[in-house]
């Protein structure tokens, strides 16, 4: 199915590794002129390389000049505006995802809503109203299956998350009529190369195949396996970010696409 991408312009935050190099990976495969974002040049640059993107921006989007730096070297690379932005920088700022709430300090959760939430909003205030003006844009959250379904840790990450979900309808529901979409992809456990190094740490076996991995972490009760009974695959998180970032898929705004392999048990 051609999805009508070829020659869109896309920048993927936090695209130098895990879902988001993935996602910057397909949507380049599918004739989209992408920007790999990162912190790290030299592997955003290797990155961009591999999968022959249009170019990089290096930043931290934690704050308003960094965020601010990462859109003009996309627009300068890009030759014009964002039309397709995807929000997939995050992940836990201060590593607390095994703490319990009250040993989370209130700036540990500022730490995390300026990564998950505030990183998010940045960008969207200054690549959208480009967007609104040339009648096309989507904007792809990537959030967290804990956003909806939380546990009992790591709740300064799952509430910002939250906060990312609830921004994503707002939003939406304000650009009624202006050619822009706003959605969320919730990925569950996802088999990203950093939990396999971590894995492999924690088994103490560099060789380890991925089916062993998952059955390993799940006898373990590192993670319990969602229904299909295996951990997700970037692309397939990918597959539904090219789907949304389509100008065939208009009608669709406002969503929470879940890639967790029903963990989430809910019926709305």
């Amino acid at each position: 199915m051609d999805l009508n991408l070829k020659g869109r312009r896309a920048l993927v935050t936090g695209s130098s590794s895990g879902i988001g190099e993935a996602i910057a990976r397909m949507l380049a495969q599918e004739g989209c002129a992408v920007i790999v974002h990162g912190r790290n040049r030299e592997r955003a640059e290797k990155v961009a390389a591999d999968i022959k993107a249009a170019g990089v921006a290096v930043g931290d989007l934690s704050t308003d000049e960094g965020a601010a730096a990462v859109h003009a070297q996309a627009r300068a690379a890009l030759g014009g505006n964002v039309e397709i932005l995807i929000n997939n920088a995050g992940g836990s700022s201060t590593g607390n995802t095994a703490r319990a709430p009250l040993d989370i300090s209130v700036e540990h959760f500022v730490s995390n809503f300026h990564a998950n939430t505030l990183a998010a909003v940045r960008m969207i205030r200054l690549a959208v109203p480009d967007m609104v003006a040339g009648r096309f844009g989507r904007v792809i959250q990537v959030s967290s299956a804990v956003a909806v379904q939380p546990n009992n840790l790591g709740t300064d990450y799952s509430a910002a998350k939250a906060a990312l979900n609830n921004f994503t309808v707002s939003l939406a529901g304000s650009l009624k009529g202006a050619g822009v979409t706003v959605n969320t992809i919730t990925p569950g456990v996802i088999m990203v190369d950093g939990l396999i190094r971590f894995a492999r740490a924690k088994f103490g076996d560099t060789n380890m195949s991925v089916e062993d991995i998952t059955q390993r972490l799940a006898a373990e009760k590192v993670f319990d396996l969602p229904p299909v009974g295996r951990l997700g695959d970037p692309e397939e998180v990918a597959l539904v970010a090219c789907m949304l970032a389509s100008p065939r898929l208009g009608y669709v705004t406002g969503s929470n696409y879940r890639v967790d392999g029903g963990q989430i048990r809910s019926v709305l």
